[in-house]
């Protein structure tokens, strides 16, 4: 009687268990999230080749039960008025409703526009700017990846050549580097010779860093020391109107300014590249 009476009891206990572990566990999904996949997107084209369509994703990011949508998803949009690009202009709308569709079944869709590639402005970039608004059946929009910005640029930059670099840190010291390549991988993508108080192949084979010039504003990726020999990091500073790395003055002098990472503290550098 006395075994009946445990066996109860255990189990008695093991139904209170499974109630405080679903109280203290809630097994309802949370909402689906959804947002553009990159916040930035550059068009670039320098000759007239007609009308071209071009996509921008959004996907599902986090949230729910991890699978698709099992029904059409409708993800809103409103123009962000800080756009400076124009409709009929730059780009046209393949369909301007205001929405785009996340197909059943899929965890993406696309944003299309027609970009005008004989009309981009060929001495400045102009930004097509989209913010997510709402999303149906039941879905959220991601703050962190409500907005996106579409930059088109018709300017093709004339950076590449040979230089004189000064190179200025932020203790004072000045370096001068001659003759200062600057090569371009591909278009209005730019590496330099030297970074630094580096000169061309003293430390690595490749002391260079990247930066892009579009329209004259330079920005350049974080990326490691001499191409990564090094895993100190070099990081543009913002320094330059708009939040600019650099700017181009002239077809002969652009300036960067750049950040690298040491064990003691970081380094600020100020380039000035004059040919």
């Amino acid at each position: 009687m006395k075994k009946i009476i445990l066996l109860m009891s255990l189990a008695i206990a093991g139904i209170s268990c499974d109630d405080d572990i679903r109280a203290d566990h809630n097994f309802t999904t949370s909402p689906k999230i959804v947002g553009f996949t990159s916040p930035l997107s550059t068009v670039s084209y320098f000759a007239d080749e007609g009308p071209v369509e071009r996509t921008f994703p959004l996907s599902l990011i986090g949230g729910g039960d991890g699978k698709p949508f099992s029904v059409p998803t409708e993800v809103s949009y409103t123009i962000d008025p800080a756009s400076s690009a124009t409709e009929g202009v730059e780009f046209d709308f393949v369909n301007n409703n205001g929405k785009i569709v996340i197909p059943a079944g899929m965890t993406f869709g696309n944003f299309p526009i027609f970009v005008n590639t004989g009309d981009l402005n060929p001495t400045q970039k102009t930004e097509l700017i989209l913010n997510l608004t709402a999303v149906s059946n039941g879905a959220v929009v991601s703050a962190n990846h409500a907005k996106l910005r579409i930059i088109f640029v018709g300017c093709q930059s004339q950076v590449a050549g040979t230089y004189v670099v000064t190179v200025t840190r932020n203790d004072g010291v000045v370096r001068t580097y001659t003759p200062e390549i600057i090569s371009s991988p591909a278009v209005n993508d730019f590496k330099t010779s030297t970074t630094g108080q580096w000169a061309a192949g003293s430390i690595a084979p490749d002391t260079g860093y990247n930066f892009t010039d579009i329209c004259g504003d330079i920005t350049m990726p974080n990326q490691n020391l001499a191409q990564g020999f090094y895993s100190n990091t070099v990081t543009g500073t913002d320094f330059y109107p708009g939040g600019n790395d650099g700017k181009v003055y002239s077809l002969n002098n652009f300036q960067t300014k750049y950040e690298i990472s040491f064990a003691a503290g970081p380094r600020q550098y100020t380039n000035n590249y004059v040919r």
